[in-house]
């Protein structure tokens, strides 16, 4: 009789040995692992609020999640390698989880919704180690993988030598293992490997068929197709009723063998009985004749025998044919029934998962429904990520390329509008409304406004009067010929008479102002060159952004002002008062500007 040993943990191995019993298959329970909980840092976590995508590789990886309490996206779709991890993470998580009618790793990676996944954020939440297909192939089509062990399988500590040695002598011919992990910790007390290679060991996946004909000599070794109990009774039952056809089919040979064995020993007997009847008639000497017609008797007597017994050696040789090809005939009809059974389970299995599949998907559509008639109720508008982007994306452009920092700040300003309306921005909002301020504070010097400015004040330099001498006109202009009539008056026509006649000798003109030294026409041209020079020099200083040179070329401007110019004129007060104005201002080009509102942004996002 089989006798299978059960390594999984306690509760999964009770049902499935409950299920054993009832088939008559006797088994015993002994768990070779232990799992337990890996800390788990919140910026681990973190990466399921915004993954696309979350995969479960078994309950135990849902369960371990579930239990650190996390906050998963809720656009983020679930997949699951199995059905019963895909009931569990909807039971926990209360979200839709669909699972492969092919409970492995390359039947998740058939899923549609594993197909077109660049760029999207993926998710994997199993134990410690393990998957690595999936890790290289997701990586491959260029998704953003990320793994989040929950849980670590530990080996049990009360597993040795003896342990396997007892089991052998209950004699366990079949075990079940179902994790690579569990083949490692069976290996490791299972030394003998006479026992071992006589062993049926039952497998979940073809990942651990390679792994165990890698490490160990097993013969007998059943790919059960999947790690669910359904799979693993199947695949034990089919298996336990090809012994027992197996079993039948060779009694049947020992049964016809022995048969045949001892009919040909009676009838052996029968003919050495009838040859001592002649041998005791020669030994009757008064009935010669008697004895030959005795012999006659015999004789034909024998005849008849060896003719019968040819005639039941015909039969039984027919009888041994027809038997043999019915138990051929069985034998094809049992591995018929096998496969018929083998069939019918696989069509029950996709069956059940077409019929989950559609009530997921029915269930997944009513969520679906039910969330957007809420949000249609609530009114709530959608926080619109590419345009969070592209609006900061645009304001760090104008702040860093083109120095267009209250540009930067507008961009800033909007962006803090779309969020106001979303809860859990206010972190973001804060920073944002830092960043504008500090853009908005900042102080550039408008190189194009200044230059203008100085154009304008370069044109009227010919206008301003230079600090020289104005000569008045003469005092007094007489009339040589003017003499007064009044007879009063004789002593000032004497007076003009005299100078009439003087003036013929010496000429003499009268000014009220004082004289000072005169400047030439050459002289005032130079110093006008001089001023619009060095404004002009101002001017190329601003494009270059020399700030140094500007400030030398305005003070020299002025200088030449105060030196030559009439500081009292109102054009040459206002140039003045220009320069000195310009020349206090502080030339800032291109000051340094940091985000502080990048993190809190890409936070959000």
């Amino acid at each position: 009789m089989t006798h299978t040993l059960l390594t999984r943990p306690e509760e999964k191995s009770q049902q499935l040995a409950e299920r054993l019993s009832n088939m008559a298959i006797k088994s015993t329970i002994q768990p070779l692992l232990a799992l337990e909980a890996i800390a788990v840092s919140e910026q681990q976590l973190a990466m399921l609020e915004s993954a696309d995508i979350v995969l479960f590789v078994s309950q135990d990886a849902a369960r371990f999640l579930h239990a650190l309490k996390p906050e998963l996206a809720k656009h983020s779709h679930c997949l699951a390698v199995g059905k019963s991890t895909a009931e569990t993470v909807t039971e926990l998580f209360n979200k839709p989880c669909a699972s492969p009618l092919v409970e492995t790793s390359e039947g998740l990676l058939a899923m549609p919704e594993l197909n077109n996944v660049a760029s999207k954020q993926i998710v994997l939440v199993k134990g410690k180690g393990g998957r690595n297909k999936l890790a290289q192939e997701l990586k491959a089509r260029e998704a953003i993988f990320q793994p989040l062990a929950v849980y670590q399988r530990l080996a049990n500590a009360n597993l040795n030598d003896a342990m396997a040695a007892k089991w052998q002598a209950n004699g366990i011919d079949a075990v079940v293992l179902t994790s690579n992990a569990s083949i490692d910790s069976f290996l490791a007390i299972a030394t003998n490997k006479t026992w071992l290679s006589q062993l049926t060991v039952y497998l979940v996946s073809e990942r651990c068929v390679n792994y165990l004909q890698e490490k160990a000599n097993v013969k007998h070794i059943i790919n059960c197709q999947g790690a669910d109990n359904d799979s693993i009774i199947n695949a034990i039952a089919g298996q336990h009723k090809h012994q027992q056809s197996h079993a039948m089919e060779q009694e049947k040979d020992i049964t016809a063998k022995s048969t045949i064995s001892e009919k040909p020993t009676s009838k052996a007997q029968t003919t050495s009985n009838s040859a001592s009847k002649p041998a005791v008639a020669k030994q009757s000497g008064s009935g010669k004749a008697i004895a030959v017609v005795a012999l006659l008797v015999s004789l034909t007597a024998v005849g008849g025998l060896g003719y019968g017994y040819t005639l039941f050696q015909q039969q039984k040789n027919f009888l041994v044919k027809l038997n043999n090809e019915n138990n051929t005939l069985a034998e094809q009809i049992a591995q018929v029934n096998t496969q018929a059974l083998a069939l019918k389970n696989q069509n029950q299995q996709l069956q059940s998962a077409l019929s989950a599949q559609v009530s997921k998907a029915e269930l997944a559509l009513n969520e679906k429904i039910a969330q957007q008639l809420h949000a249609a109720n609530q009114q709530t508008p959608v926080l619109n990520r590419e345009e969070v982007k592209s609006l900061y994306r645009m304001a760090e452009f104008k702040a860093l390329v083109q120095n267009d920092y209250l540009g930067a700040a507008a961009m800033l300003a909007r962006l803090d509008v779309l969020l106001e309306n979303f809860p859990g921005t206010q972190q973001a909002r804060a920073a944002l409304h830092q960043d504008i301020q500090a853009l908005q504070a900042v102080q550039t010097a408008d190189v194009e406004g200044l230059y203008l400015k100085l154009s304008g004040l370069i044109a009227n330099l010919d206008e301003l009067p230079l600090n020289m001498v104005v000569l008045p006109e003469e005092a007094d202009k007489v009339d040589p010929q003017a003499l007064s009539n009044n007879v009063d008056d004789w002593q000032s026509n004497l007076k003009r008479s005299w100078d009439l006649l003087v003036d013929d000798f010496i000429k003499v003109r009268k000014r009220t102002a004082p004289i000072e030294p005169l400047l030439s026409q050459e002289e005032q041209a130079l110093i006008r060159h001089q001023l619009r020079f060095y404004m002009a020099q101002a001017q190329t200083a601003l494009t270059k952004q020399q700030s140094a040179i500007f400030s030398t070329a305005l003070q020299q401007a002025q200088n030449v002002v105060n030196n030559y110019y009439d500081v009292q004129a109102a054009n040459v007060k206002y140039l003045n008062n220009q320069l000195s104005e310009l020349n206090a201002r502080p030339l800032v080009f291109t000051p340094e500007i940091t985000f502080n509102s990048a993190a809190a942004i890409k936070e959000l996002l």
